[in-house]
């Protein structure tokens, strides 16, 4: 009978909800594991890189080389997150596994992160690392959630801005919280700019749920500045102002929506949290045994559901990766559901369910099962093959048109990598000063090949003859080799 009882304890240490519902910091690292046998597909095989990450490691590529971003390289990226991209770089050149593990160490962090805020500020009836493991799964829900895109980097700092909110609640804490939310909100915004909507949410979190004055409500928009005008102050010194206005700060002006998946499949790719959080909050709704402050943690939770909304609004190519905003607040409701049923055994397999959903979706998309990959077109995130890759193959090349799907095998020429912010300039070549600036990034970093898929070049040709001078079309194709670059 006794070595029953040991043996029945030790089988329920070593099930998914019972483990975590320890409070040991020690299963942090094994949410790492965790995330790393995930994505292992993605070491194994190079078929799964998608265009986004392709833009990221061009842009780390060619700051690498030395360019200056928004003059030099023309990208509607966030300043910060085009500096990890750099780093990123300089160590491990293009590397997606490299982008896979970064993103598996920073989501471990913010797991850490979320779930000792929510310990410390007693969000639980239990003491429970709980919250991390569903926050790990939940990251698990796409395979683009799995590398290191603008919005997980982002997600960190919106992250310790929430942790500020947290502690405000209930409690008298110092004003340079209020202060140091801003400064998070504003590093945010620096690494993608809708997250820019959180300023807003933390307004109203404070307002309905802790002690704002006016002083306080001053002080949180100083901190979200201070940020945005040190990066402002380091590119007017670089002559790059007006790039970093135009092309990052007013691209919600000057980039057209283009989404690489539709509103209505990005919903299919969520339903299973968006299932998940709608039980969960149906059963927070009928469970009445909460404190005040856990009353009111719910409540942050909610408008943070709506500020994860309202940035979807402001993205310019949607894409899966962009419901990163939305783990928390789900996380934080779907460990509610969870630890308020009182059966152990339907708990446990409401969480295995759940982790099996989570992580099969992801695999889903990426393998293609039933067919996922036709019913939500996330095939359109994935590079595919072109008919050029073995003539570009390790030459400096531009392309003229949205496919970048050219630059896998390639490295870009010129600062034109994003094709909207190009076309505008390319397009008007009777303005001098566009003439003159294309005159000039062609002489600084001349193509070896020129793939023109929007027909442009005759008209860069015809205004700017010394450039036309130097490029032979080839027979046939809408291609032109730089005269003495070799045979392709």
């Amino acid at each position: 009978m006794y070595l029953y009882r040991a043996y029945f304890r030790l089988l329920k240490q070593t099930v998914l909800l019972t483990f975590f519902r320890v409070n040991d910091p020690y299963r942090i690292p094994l949410l790492f594991v965790l995330l790393l046998l995930v994505r292992l597909p993605i070491f194994l095989s190079d078929d799964y890189l998608t265009l986004p990450e392709l833009n990221w490691m061009l842009v780390g590529e060619n700051l690498a080389e030395g360019d200056q971003l928004y003059t030099q390289l023309w990208e509607n990226i966030g300043p910060l997150s085009a500096l990890v991209y750099h780093l990123v770089d300089l160590v491990f050149s293009r590397s997606q596994v490299a982008y896979v593990i970064l993103a598996a160490l920073l989501i471990t962090y913010q797991c850490l992160i979320f779930n000792d805020f929510l310990l410390r500020k007693k969000a639980f009836h239990e003491n429970t690392y709980v919250p991390a493991l569903v926050y790990a799964l939940i990251t698990c829900l796409s395979f683009d959630f799995y590398t290191l895109s603008p919005v997980l980097l982002s997600l960190t700092w919106v992250l310790l801005a929430l942790r500020n909110i947290f502690y405000r609640i209930e409690s008298q804490s110092r004003d340079v919280r209020i202060l140091s939310t801003g400064i998070f909100i504003g590093l945010a915004a620096l690494c993608y700019l809708p997250s820019v909507i959180y300023l807003i949410s933390s307004l109203l979190a404070y307002l309905f749920f802790a002690n704002l004055s006016l002083r306080r409500f001053f002080m949180l928009l100083y901190g979200f500045a201070l940020p945005l005008l040190v990066a402002f102050t380091y590119f007017y010194l670089f002559e790059a102002s007006s790039g970093f206005a135009q092309q990052y700060l007013l691209s919600f002006r000057t980039i057209e929506r283009n989404p690489y998946i539709g509103d209505w499949r990005l919903l299919i790719i969520g339903i299973t949290p968006l299932v998940f959080l709608i039980i969960s909050v149906y059963r927070l709704g009928r469970y009445k045994r909460y404190t005040n402050q856990q009353s009111k943690l719910q409540g942050v939770m909610g408008i943070k559901i709506v500020a994860a909304l309202a940035t979807l609004l402001l993205v310019r190519q949607l894409a899966p990766y962009h419901l990163l905003y939305f783990v928390p607040p789900v996380a934080f409701f779907v460990t509610h559901f969870l630890l308020i049923i009182r059966r152990i055994l339907i708990a446990e397999l409401v969480a295995v369910g759940l982790a099996f959903l989570l992580i099969f979706n992801g695999y889903a998309l990426l393998f293609n099962f039933f067919s996922l990959q036709q019913v939500t077109h996330s095939d359109q995130l994935m590079i595919q093959p072109t008919a050029y890759d073995d003539l570009v193959a390790g030459k400096k090349v531009l392309m003229l048109g949205k496919q970048i799907n050219i630059y896998q095998k390639a490295r870009l020429a010129t600062p034109y990598l994003n094709w909207s912010l190009a076309s505008k300039q390319l397009t008007n070549l009777d303005d001098f000063k566009n003439v003159s600036f294309v005159y000039d990034a062609f002489r600084n970093d001349m193509p070896e090949l020129i793939i023109d898929k929007s027909g442009l070049m005759p008209r860069v040709f015809e205004r700017i003859p010394a450039i036309a001078a130097t490029y032979e079309k080839l027979p046939s194709q809408p291609i032109y080799r730089r005269i003495g670059a070799g045979q392709p």
